[in-house]
């Protein structure tokens, strides 16, 4: 994780984030279950996101080898057998590479069936998003996904979505104007929100195999009245 990212967690409105995620997760981790669960980039403290899960053995896949990393790699190539992990999480993970949707088809393939994917996004258009436009620095530098374009995407690759849930309904503009927002987070307008978090599972497709009807071989003269001694 880049030092800005860091230090920007340490501060009010980074911690304001990673409390509301948190606060996500703990929603839906408890639900998913199997026995490997990855987590594709370090976003916050290591470890923290994935602390509500019911899946005992979990480790976090980044290029950065830092403390609580346990595999080195990026997350378009993960070094994982295929079909091997049961969930998979994705902590802005999209927003911060060249080729998301080539993360996306990686994902796919480290799945087992029914297996399921959790992705975290800010809203292009969302007011924290909006921020891009007047800072260059971190987290405002990422290459923002619609849910509904992340749908259409996991629908090619054989995902069926299961649920999609928003956060950060209050603006990120100042702190005054952070601490004076709390009644947005009652509200839970659409329109105000600025991330969400999006669950989809991998769908297996069962073939049951159709046997051949055989056929009773016809005689060759079937149909034809037999002669008679008369």
């Amino acid at each position: 994780m880049q030092p800005d990212l860091k230090s920007w967690f340490e501060q009010r409105m980074g911690a304001y984030l990673l409390r509301q995620e948190r606060m996500l997760l703990s929603q839906v981790l408890p639900t998913v279950f199997g026995y490997y669960m990855a987590q594709a980039g370090v976003w916050g403290p290591p470890g923290e996101l994935m602390q509500a899960s019911a899946i005992r053995t979990r480790f976090i896949v980044d290029p950065h080898c830092e403390a609580g990393v346990q595999i080195c790699a990026h997350p378009d190539n993960l070094p994982l057998a295929g079909d091997s992990v049961d969930a998979l999480l994705l902590p802005h993970t999209l927003e911060h590479t060249d080729d998301p949707t080539r993360v996306l088809r990686e994902a796919e393939r480290v799945l087992a069936g029914e297996g399921h994917i959790i992705i975290l996004g800010f809203h292009p258009w969302g007011p924290w998003a909006l921020r891009r436009f007047f800072k260059s620095s971190v987290p405002w530098n990422g290459n923002y996904v619609r849910a509904g374009r992340l749908r259409e995407w996991l629908g090619v690759l054989g995902f069926e979505t299961v649920d999609i849930r928003h956060c950060l309904f209050r603006p990120a503009f100042t702190r005054r104007v952070l601490a004076h927002g709390a009644f947005l987070e009652r509200l839970h307008w659409r329109l105000t929100a600025s991330a969400y978090m999006l669950v989809a599972r991998k769908r297996v497709f069962g073939m049951t195999p159709l046997r051949l009807k055989r056929l009773k071989p016809r005689r060759a003269f079937a149909g034809v009245v037999n002669p008679t001694a008369r």
